[in-house]
């Protein structure tokens, strides 16, 4: 015979499996695995990448022969035939070809003005003044009794423009300022009348004298003197053109090549240029009326 307490106890038992459910192993619902994917299923996914790829080509085909995606070209050169360059244009010749006469020659119009008086020797020991030449053209320029700056440049160009007046000549005066003060001298000024031509030229004097008036003559015409240590000289380098008036109407800036001993020289075409240049503007001069 069963007592009370027993049957109560089964009854707990009955209560609790009611309650919670049936006891699930752990163990063995993690070992459990999902039945496996067919291998077909990765045949059918390959087959379907395959026919997307050719798709995808036909596309691409289909839409650049319609032009809406060319077919990038590879670079494509042309073969052109080069004109023959001209000949070389020598270097001292390009400003002459390429300038006005103006720039070439650096020329600029000044407002006329009273040209600073000055008293000087000229090669044969005889003063000369500015004054002198009242009624005159004057073509003022300057350069070294020595000859070893732009001398022989300037003193061809001095020949030419004398030769390209004419007639007119007779009415330029030629004047040259010695530059050089370590030879102001007459008996230095040989070597620039030695320059061809030079001596045959009655309209043309060289002019020198003592170094305080030569200095004041030097400063009043805008020309800068230096002398190194080893004696040599420098000097910028400037044309006036004086009207028969003595007022100075043009400046101009001669140039030269000059070597690496110093030897000044400058293309004949250029000398040519610069010589009717002079002729040009000293000729305007002459025909001037204006009081």
């Amino acid at each position: 015979m069963r007592t009370g307490i027993e049957q109560s106890g089964s009854d707990a038992d009955d209560q609790s499996e009611r309650t919670t459910g049936p006891v699930v192993d752990r163990a063995a619902a993690f070992g459990d695995t999902s039945p496996p994917v067919p291998r077909t299923f990765f045949y059918w996914l390959l087959g379907a990448a395959a026919l997307l790829g050719l798709g995808g080509l036909l596309l691409e085909h289909l839409v650049s022969s319609t032009g809406l995606n060319p077919v990038p070209q590879k670079n494509v050169v042309t073969a052109t035939t080069r004109a023959p360059s001209a000949a070389p244009v020598p270097a001292g010749q390009r400003a002459q070809l390429g300038a006005a006469l103006t720039s070439f020659m650096g020329l600029a119009t000044l407002r006329p003005t009273p040209a600073p008086s000055f008293t000087l020797v000229d090669q044969a020991g005889q003063p000369t003044t500015l004054a002198d030449e009242t009624g005159k053209v004057v073509v003022l320029t300057f350069f070294n009794g020595p000859c070893d700056d732009i001398c022989p440049v300037l003193a061809a160009e001095i020949r030419g423009a004398d030769a390209d007046l004419g007639a007119d000549s007779a009415k330029v005066a030629f004047l040259t300022v010695n530059t050089d003060p370590s030879a102001l001298a007459v008996s230095g000024l040989s070597s620039a009348l030695a320059q061809p031509g030079m001596s045959a030229l009655s309209n043309w004097r060289m002019l020198t004298g003592p170094l305080v008036t030569m200095n004041a003559t030097w400063k009043a015409y805008g020309v800068a003197i230096s002398v190194a240590h080893t004696g040599a000289e420098a000097h910028n380098d400037v044309v006036y053109f004086i009207d028969p008036q003595g007022r100075e109407r043009y400046r101009a800036t001669p140039t030269a090549n000059e070597s690496r001993n110093g030897t000044s020289s400058l293309p004949s075409a250029d000398i040519a240029r610069w010589a009717s240049g002079i002729a040009t503007y000293a000729g305007k001069l002459t025909t001037l009326t204006t009081p």
